[in-house]
Protein backbone atom coordinates (compact mmCIF):
# COMPACT_ATOMS: atom_id res chain seq x y z
CA UNK A 1 0.00 0.00 0.00
CA UNK A 2 2.85 2.35 0.88
CA UNK A 3 4.42 1.67 -2.52
CA UNK A 4 1.24 2.73 -4.33
CA UNK A 5 1.00 5.97 -2.34
CA UNK A 6 4.69 6.70 -2.92
CA UNK A 7 4.37 5.96 -6.63
CA UNK A 8 1.27 8.16 -7.03
CA UNK A 9 2.94 10.95 -5.06
CA UNK A 10 6.00 10.82 -7.32
CA UNK A 11 3.85 10.92 -10.43
CA UNK A 12 1.89 13.93 -9.15
CA UNK A 13 5.09 15.76 -8.11
CA UNK A 14 6.66 15.03 -11.50
CA UNK A 15 3.59 16.35 -13.30
CA UNK A 16 3.47 19.55 -11.21
CA UNK A 17 7.21 20.14 -11.67
CA UNK A 18 7.00 19.57 -15.42
CA UNK A 19 4.02 21.89 -15.72
CA UNK A 20 5.75 24.63 -13.70
CA UNK A 21 8.94 24.36 -15.75
CA UNK A 22 6.93 24.50 -18.98
CA UNK A 23 5.09 27.62 -17.87
CA UNK A 24 8.36 29.30 -16.79
CA UNK A 25 9.97 28.44 -20.10
CA UNK A 26 7.00 29.82 -22.05
CA UNK A 27 6.96 33.06 -20.04
CA UNK A 28 10.71 33.54 -20.49
CA UNK A 29 10.34 32.97 -24.24
CA UNK A 30 7.61 35.59 -24.52
CA UNK A 31 9.35 38.07 -22.22
CA UNK A 32 12.77 37.92 -23.86
CA UNK A 33 11.95 37.01 -27.44
CA UNK A 34 13.00 39.63 -30.00
CA UNK A 35 10.02 41.46 -31.38
CA UNK A 36 9.66 42.23 -35.06
CA UNK A 37 6.22 43.77 -34.66
CA UNK A 38 6.17 47.09 -36.46
CA UNK A 39 9.15 46.30 -38.69
CA UNK A 40 9.13 45.77 -42.43
CA UNK A 41 10.36 42.49 -43.90
CA UNK A 42 13.76 44.12 -44.62
CA UNK A 43 14.07 45.13 -40.95
CA UNK A 44 13.44 48.83 -41.56
CA UNK A 45 10.80 50.96 -39.88
CA UNK A 46 7.57 51.72 -41.77
CA UNK A 47 6.81 55.27 -42.88
CA UNK A 48 4.40 57.60 -41.05
CA UNK A 49 1.40 55.74 -42.54
CA UNK A 50 2.71 52.30 -41.57
CA UNK A 51 3.79 51.27 -45.08
CA UNK A 52 7.14 49.80 -46.05
CA UNK A 53 9.42 50.83 -48.92
CA UNK A 54 7.79 50.07 -52.27
CA UNK A 55 4.24 50.32 -50.86
CA UNK A 56 1.68 53.04 -51.37
CA UNK A 57 -0.82 54.11 -48.70
CA UNK A 58 -4.10 53.49 -50.52
CA UNK A 59 -7.75 54.28 -49.72
CA UNK A 60 -9.69 51.10 -50.49
CA UNK A 61 -13.12 52.55 -49.62
CA UNK A 62 -15.01 50.01 -47.47
CA UNK A 63 -11.77 48.19 -46.61
CA UNK A 64 -10.17 51.36 -45.23
CA UNK A 65 -6.59 52.39 -45.84
CA UNK A 66 -4.07 49.72 -46.76
CA UNK A 67 -0.49 49.48 -47.96
CA UNK A 68 -0.34 48.24 -51.54
CA UNK A 69 2.77 47.34 -53.58
CA UNK A 70 3.69 49.79 -56.32
CA UNK A 71 3.72 46.95 -58.86
CA UNK A 72 0.93 44.35 -58.43
CA UNK A 73 0.35 42.15 -55.43
CA UNK A 74 -1.80 42.00 -52.33
CA UNK A 75 -2.57 44.95 -50.09
CA UNK A 76 -2.16 44.73 -46.32
CA UNK A 77 -3.22 46.83 -43.33
CA UNK A 78 -0.55 49.31 -42.24
CA UNK A 79 1.94 48.21 -39.59
CA UNK A 80 1.33 49.77 -36.21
Amino acid sequence: MKNKILCCSLIIISFVLGFALGVCSHVAHIKFAPSDVGLCSDGSDPDKHGCCAGEIYTDMNDLGFNCCPEVGGDCYPPLR
